[in-house]
C-alpha cells in the first residue's frame, strides 16, 4: 500500500495533466485499484486497531475505479491523490513502523 501511495504522490499529485493525459489517468486509476485491493487484505485486527484509516472509503473507491470504467471523474481522482493519499501514506507508515518494532521486540 505504501508503494502505491508513493507512486500516486510522485507521478500524479499536483499533475494538472491528469484531466488531459489518458496515460496518467490510467496509471492513477490502476494504482488506486491496487491500493484498494491491498486494503481488502489487511487483517481485521489491524483495521480495528487503526480506525483513523478510512478503510471503508479505500475499499469503496477501489470498487468505483474497477467498475466505473467510463464514468470516472478525474477531478475526484486528482482530489483523492492530492488530499487523501498523503495522509493515508503517513498513517500507513505509522502502522508499518509499529508492526516492525513489535516484530523486533519478540524473541527469536
Amino acid at each position: 500500500m505504501l508503494e502505491m501511495c508513493d507512486l500516486l504522490i510522485e507521478h500524479v499529485s499536483g499533475q494538472s495533466e491528469l484531466a488531459d493525459d489518458p496515460v496518467i489517468q490510467a496509471a492513477a486509476q490502476r494504482w488506486i485499484e491496487v491500493l484498494g485491493e491491498a486494503a481488502s487484505r489487511v487483517s481485521e485486527e489491524i483495521r480495528q486497531g487503526h480506525p483513523e484509516v478510512a478503510w471503508r472509503e479505500i475499499l469503496g473507491l477501489r470498487v468505483m475505479m474497477a467498475r466505473g470504467y467510463f464514468h470516472i471523474d478525474q477531478d475526484i481522482v486528482g482530489s483523492v491523490v492530492d488530499r487523501d493519499v498523503p495522509e493515508l501514506r503517513d498513517q500507513l507508515r505509522v502502522i508499518a513502523d509499529s508492526l516492525a518494532s513489535s516484530e523486533g521486540d519478540s524473541p527469536a
